[in-house]
């Protein structure tokens, strides 16, 4: 079989959900973190965004519609907590000691447990009191493709004997927040996503290692979140690159603990994204740098030359480096591609009746698509639509609660 053949095999699986992801091992190869677009930023000379800072023109833009005094103040607020908090993504137990009267000072002796359904439930379940709207599991390939060959300091990335099982979490953002991007209450949204996975990963950890077990936990940091989340049966990759979850659609940051707690895995799940996103293309026609293809089927290679996109899987390929640019031009992160995302709606009938045919009944994407267009346009939903940051600051609710 030709590699040529084996690609088109794949591609005809992956457009049915038949594979959840395809990849060509002769060309996809490990990776190293200091490559992505927020590393390179530190070292890349060559590259026009070099140590340009996000909030770089903060200063100029405060005090226009959508970024406010307070809405700095409020975004820099909201990602206090992941970045003081370093021992959240800390590999070994950094409780040295107890350090106050409610914590135990028995060495925890290793849970034995057999049942790895049982181990799965438990597991999930404690995710969600951390705080995790979605969670699943899956098994690391022996390989480890999806886990980077160094960290961002140029350390090589090799786990412990054992480490074999991903715990992956989605942590809601604000649907309303979202609305307004690429205004400050969407990077609000972000950083308090942000903040909120760096409690759930330390929890997570400190939990197993509670029960006599090694876990390592990450954000961003030390594997790819998208491809361990699709094959944790969380959703399905979008055309902007990012996860599509089936209840929460693109509002949702995702965190990770790889253990050798042993559990139950989940299997990946096709609920119709990949033939949607052929049609939609809102991601793309809204993306204000541009940054993402119109065209109708992924591609195996990225039509930018960019370290940051590594060949050889086949997706719709984002130029990650206008992207960050536009980043830097709007003094704060963009969530564009997400708020237009006709699968990023609050839960409701209307949206299961939609999401439904949209799984079954692929040939009707064009008329759903329509009909969330005119949604846009309407005053109580404006589906899509950018929200005036006011309209934020004037709610009571959050996490739609």
């Amino acid at each position: 079989m030709t590699s040529l053949d084996s690609r088109k095999q794949k591609e005809k699986a992956f457009k049915k959900g038949k594979i959840s992801l395809a990849v060509d091992k002769s060309v996809y190869k490990r990776f190293s973190e200091r490559d992505m677009i927020f590393a390179r930023v530190m070292w890349d000379e060559s590259y026009s965004g070099y140590r340009r800072a996000i909030n770089e023109k903060e200063e100029t833009k405060m005090g226009m519609k959508g970024y406010s005094q307070e809405g700095y103040a409020a975004m820099n607020a909201a990602w206090m907590v992941h970045d003081t908090f370093r021992q959240a993504f800390s590999w070994e137990n950094p409780k040295q000691a107890p350090t106050s009267l409610t914590q135990s000072t028995i060495k925890p002796k290793r849970f034995k447990s057999s049942d790895l359904e049982k181990n799965s439930k438990i597991v999930k379940r404690i995710a969600n009191v951390y705080g995790a709207c979605d969670v699943g599991i899956t098994e690391l390939d022996p390989d480890h493709p999806y886990l980077y060959t160094h960290d961002r300091m140029n350390n090589e990335i090799n786990f412990p004997e054992g480490v074999k099982y991903a715990i992956v979490m989605l942590i809601q953002m604000d649907y309303q927040a979202l609305k307004t991007s690429p205004a400050l209450p969407s990077s609000i949204t972000t950083g308090n996503g942000y903040s909120r996975m760096a409690f759930a990963i330390a929890g997570m950890a400190d939990f197993l290692r509670n029960l006599g077990y090694q876990a390592i936990p990450a954000g961003n940091d030390t594997g790819i979140s998208v491809p361990l989340a699709i094959q944790a049966g969380l959703g399905q990759v979008g055309r902007n690159g990012l996860l599509i979850n089936p209840k929460y659609g693109q509002s949702v940051r995702i965190c990770k603990v790889y253990t050798d707690f042993p559990m139950k895995i989940d299997q990946p799940i096709d609920f119709g994204v990949h033939q949607f996103c052929r049609v939609c293309k809102k991601c793309a026609k809204y993306c204000p740098s541009q940054s993402i293809l119109y065209d109708d089927d992924p591609t195996w290679e990225s039509p930018w030359n960019s370290v940051s996109n590594n060949n050889g899987s086949y997706k719709h390929y984002v130029n990650v480096e206008t992207c960050y640019e536009f980043w830097v031009k709007n003094s704060t992160d963009c969530s564009n591609c997400m708020r237009v995302c006709p699968f990023t709606k609050p839960p409701g009938i209307a949206h299961d009746i939609a999401r439904f045919f949209i799984k079954y009944f692929p040939f009707l994407d064009p008329l759903w698509l329509r009909l969330d267009n005119l949604m846009a346009y309407l005053p109580w939903w404006r589906y899509g639509k950018k929200d005036d940051a006011l309209k934020f600051w004037k709610g009571k609710k959050y996490l739609g609660k």
